[in-house]
């Protein structure tokens, strides 16, 4: 090797380092590798990435921004992922300057297998479209009667008296497991009308239920981490289970 082609390396590196250390200092999240990024943080916690970034949410005051690849160009594309929980934040993203924050074409093709072209997946004049179709169903008043009809009626018929249920025999709940068990079954009723009763002292094993709860946390990694690290038939099978599943 010559020495100008050492120097030429030896000039990429420190510029490299330099870049990567402006942009490991400006952010308060959890630790930018050179290179890699928070990359290894990902895979290192993604059997408990919902607790990690709660921890990192509580740390950082509700907000922070991560590096997924520290590549420079790339990283400024669509490397960099800002997480908030902050409530003037989501009003500003959900509310106020909702128009200002599309999901584009990444978002979409991650999202696509689950949830289609739908409200939650689109952009534009067809995400438009879809919230004036869904907008002549449900207003904010008869969407709030509706669900606190389901939710009430499902507390008081089948969630308290399971937790009464298990207190007069001394048996431990999964209160976790109950609470999903009581989401989906209002969400199935107020949007399909059906309730498929998966919250009961039975506890049934609904397919349905099953193999959506496996796509969306397909979904979530395939969304969080780089394609090379998820299987790809792993949601495509968790939907097929979802279309295979008897009707609730």
């Amino acid at each position: 090797m010559d020495i100008s082609t050492a120097l030429m390396i030896l000039t990429a590196v420190v510029s490299y380092l330099i870049w990567w250390s402006f942009i490991a200092r400006s952010m308060k999240g959890p630790r930018v590798w050179p290179i890699f990024g928070g990359l290894p943080d990902l895979i290192l916690h993604s059997n408990s990435m919902h607790d990690w970034i709660a921890d990192n949410l509580r740390k950082c005051g509700g907000t922070y921004q991560t590096c997924v690849m520290a590549i420079p160009f790339l990283a400024r594309k669509q490397s960099l992922v800002t997480v908030t929980c902050d409530p003037k934040n989501l009003e500003h993203i959900l509310k106020g300057r909702f128009d200002n924050y599309p999901k584009g074409p990444n978002w979409q093709s991650v999202f696509h297998d689950l949830l289609g072209d739908g409200i939650f997946n689109s952009d534009g004049e067809t995400w438009l479209f879809q919230r004036k179709t869904a907008a002549l169903e449900f207003t904010t008043r008869t969407l709030r009667q509706a669900m606190a009809r389901w939710v009430s009626r499902a507390i008081k018929q089948r969630f308290c008296p399971i937790l009464e249920a298990a207190q007069q025999q001394s048996k431990a709940v999964d209160l976790q497991d109950m609470l999903l068990r009581l989401t989906f079954d209002n969400i199935c009723g107020l949007t399909f009308g059906k309730d498929p009763q998966t919250l009961s002292l039975e506890f049934p094993e609904n397919g349905f239920a099953v193999s959506f709860d496996r796509a969306t946390e397909a979904t979530l990694q395939r969304f969080i981490l780089p394609k090379s690290t998820v299987e790809v038939e792993e949601i495509s099978s968790a939907w097929y289970g979802i279309q295979l599943a008897p009707k609730p």
